[in-house]
């Protein structure tokens, strides 16, 4: 006798039930899936059909990301090269970065987590020598030297989950909640994410498989003011360091961090990604709806 259902899983959403269910008796589907960042239909948990479910560890938990925005994701972001014209040089460091997407990191000591360079010589300028402007959002360097380049290197909040944006970008979402990264490497969230999982899986007893689509890390998407893609990175792992994890990172190689080991390596995918800037890379699926949060912290 020959199998007619099984093996098949179909993908759903809250405004397809009944599409979902006539694919599943055409198809002799076994399994349901939700997808990345839409809600399981309450209705198809009685299908009989086995559930998949997409699980987030690092994300659509505003409460806790509001309640401890020091255990938000990070990433290192440089400026553009600016040349001194004399000797105080004048770096906006959120030039060309979405404030929806990233926040400037001011909680932790900016004078040993950045890094401004003189890119005319490679040397790096002496903190004493630098300073940040929090309300023009600018690095103010003194004794530039005139028509030398510079850049600044510094710590960066993710605020708004960059898989998140981009999936509201390219699908013209209205109307939805910016979901806040949160780094579940941090102690306080480390542990309570493991009590978040027990709960979801008590909480969620139709649930046969959790698929889980991030670990820890975030990739490295960036954005400029208008929305538009100006990094896109989905194999890298760049936007998912924190002074936390550093402080951890140099006392297992016995030396200093220093932005640049990150940094570099980001010129020289970025220089490649402009070459190939005409390509485009897609990643599509349903609004989530609820109300917009407007970020205060």
């Amino acid at each position: 006798m020959s199998q007619t259902k099984g093996r098949v899983t179909i993908p759903t959403n809250l405004d397809v039930v009944p599409e979902t269910i006539e694919l599943m008796k055409r198809w002799g589907a076994d399994a349901i899936r939700d997808c990345d960042g839409t809600e399981f239909p309450e209705e198809l948990t009685k299908t009989g059909a086995k559930i998949y479910a997409t699980y987030y560890t690092t994300r659509k938990d505003n409460e806790w990301a509001k309640a401890n925005p020091d255990e938000v994701q990070q990433c290192y972001v440089m400026t553009a090269f600016y040349t001194a014209v004399d000797k105080e040089l004048s770096i906006p460091l959120m030039k060309g970065i979405s404030d929806e997407l990233m926040m400037v990191n001011t909680r932790d000591d900016i004078k040993r987590w950045w890094e401004v360079i003189d890119r005319s010589t490679g040397e790096i300028v002496p903190t004493t020598n630098w300073n940040y402007q929090e309300e023009t959002g600018c690095v103010v360097i003194c004794d530039a030297v005139p028509f030398h380049e510079y850049t600044v290197s510094f710590l960066a909040y993710i605020i708004w989950d960059p898989v998140h944006m981009y999936n509201a970008v390219t699908n013209e979402w209205k109307d939805f909640e910016h979901q806040i990264t949160f780094d579940v490497r941090q102690p306080k969230t480390h542990k309570y994410s493991l009590e978040r999982l027990r709960k979801y899986c008590e909480e969620h007893p139709y649930v046969n498989v959790i698929r889980y689509t991030t670990f820890f890390h975030q990739f490295t998407l960036m954005f400029d003011e208008l929305k538009r893609e100006k990094y896109v990175d989905w194999y890298g792992y760049s936007a998912s360091v924190s002074p936390y994890i550093l402080e951890q990172f140099e006392k297992e190689v016995g030396y200093p961090f220093r932005p640049e080991y990150i940094i570099d390596q980001a010129i020289i995918i970025t220089s490649i990604a402009f070459r190939a800037r005409n390509l485009k890379i897609s990643r599509h699926s349903s609004a989530e709806k609820s109300q917009s949060w407007q970020r205060k912290w």
